[in-house]
């Protein structure tokens, strides 16, 4: 049997060779298996990866404050009460009080986003239910205060009322009414 003609009962279609009696997989070009991806390149990328995760929190760690909690709770009603009370006890104009509040508020306003700034999340002390969130209440008065006086209670004028009576109230005993007296 010659190498050209297909065995008999098998047809065209099973036929390995083409017409012109050469070999009908040699004509068209081979495929090649998918290519494998290497350990080396993966490991490449990894180590990019996570070099580059490792520089962004060195450098967080060197740019962030120390001394600052990324979280702090705040008693903004003591530290208001206090100046409302001072206010309130000092024989200050109302006008000049009106100012000097604004003032105030403007100040806790202005420290509270310059920490906001830097990245520190404030909550308000009354909204913070439970858990170990550090009180920066003292510290943020410490800073108002150096930049906003804290009203100084009124002093006793023979003609304020006001104050004969904080007087009054001060002395044991009625030490102020005896020595009037004598």
């Amino acid at each position: 049997m010659a190498r050209n003609t297909p065995p008999a009962g098998d047809g065209p279609l099973f036929d390995d060779r083409s017409e012109e009696g050469g070999d009908a997989l040699a004509s068209k070009p081979r495929r090649r298996a998918p290519r494998k991806l290497g350990l080396v390149p993966v490991a490449l990328v990894a180590a990019l990866v996570g070099t580059g995760l490792w520089g962004a929190w060195v450098t967080k760690a060197l740019l962030a404050d120390p001394g600052l909690p990324p979280i702090a709770k705040v008693q903004l009603s003591t530290i208001v009460g206090e100046y409302v009370q001072a206010q309130a006890r000092s024989a200050t104009p109302p006008d000049q009080v009106t100012a000097e509040t604004r003032a105030f508020m403007a100040e806790i306003e202005r420290n509270l986003k310059a920490r906001g700034a830097k990245g520190q999340i404030v909550l308000v002390g009354e909204a913070v239910l439970a858990g170990e969130v550090p009180d920066i209440t003292a510290d943020l008065r410490r800073e108002i205060y150096a930049r906003v006086k804290m009203p100084q209670p009124a002093t006793a004028d023979a003609g304020d009322v006001m104050g004969a009576m904080r007087a009054v109230m001060a002395d044991p005993a009625g030490e102020v009414g005896n020595a009037a007296a004598r």
